[in-house]
């Protein structure tokens, strides 16, 4: 049923009537959407215009429940309610793409103990917390991989970055070589479309290396025509 509901509302919002079958409230109820909740109801093998006039009726009175849950509540929430809603039907989204194994579920359960009590004060039975201490690892692991990728800045420093990617064996060897000739430099003109990464690998090294080798801070911002430190190939 939720799964139904929750299906329906997206495609209210996000769906482009292309022809209205009902109104409620003034709002229109699209033929594409009634497809949609079909689609999922059925598994595709009814479409809205092979129903019997009863069960279009039918239909139609669902669709308007779910049409004037979502008009009210959008009128009645808050924009921080609502961005908490969408917050956390993404972060379930997520979640549901990764596996949770049986060891982690116990072993959460295991250090977490103390804290799974019910209003009498006595400890919960695992089974009874399973599904939801399993939730709760698949949501911290898509936190922690969207975490990966994310940039934080504070005061003008950046506090956290993504982890540079591993070199390939060329970059590697490149990298050596520039060490080698160390003390021997040659100089790059900065063009047009360079970044300090791509002039990096170019040399076999990263945005840190060549910003420490020139002298240059985290705010520095590279312009067309200056001239860089770089290693003598």
């Amino acid at each position: 049923m939720k799964r139904f509901i929750i299906l329906c509302a997206l495609v209210i919002v996000t769906g482009v009537s292309a022809k209205t079958i009902a109104t409620v409230n003034g709002y229109a109820i699209a033929e594409k959407e009634a497809n949609a909740f079909l689609k999922v109801a059925t598994k595709g093998k009814v479409t809205y215009k092979r129903l019997r006039k009863k069960d279009k009726v039918a239909l139609v009175e669902r669709l308007a429940v779910d049409k004037m849950v979502l008009k009210t509540a959008m009128k009645e929430t808050s924009k921080k309610e609502q961005e908490s809603i969408i917050a956390g039907f993404w972060l379930r989204k997520k979640a549901a793409k990764y596996k949770v194994s049986s060891k982690e579920i116990k072993k959460a359960y295991k250090e977490n103990r103390k804290f799974f009590k019910d209003k009498k004060g006595k400890i919960i039975p695992f089974a009874k917390v399973k599904e939801m201490i399993k939730n709760s690892i698949a949501q911290k692991k898509a936190v922690a991989k969207m975490m990966k990728k994310t940039k934080i800045v504070m005061d003008g420093k950046v506090i956290s970055a993504p982890k540079a990617k591993n070199k390939s064996k060329k970059n590697t060897s490149r990298k050596s070589s520039a060490k080698k000739v160390s003390g021997r430099y040659s100089v790059y003109t900065v063009k047009s479309g360079n970044t300090l990464s791509g002039i990096a690998n170019k040399y076999g090294m990263n945005s840190k290396q060549l910003r420490k080798m020139n002298g240059m801070s985290t705010k520095d911002v590279l312009k067309v025509g200056q001239k860089l430190k770089v290693p003598a190939k």
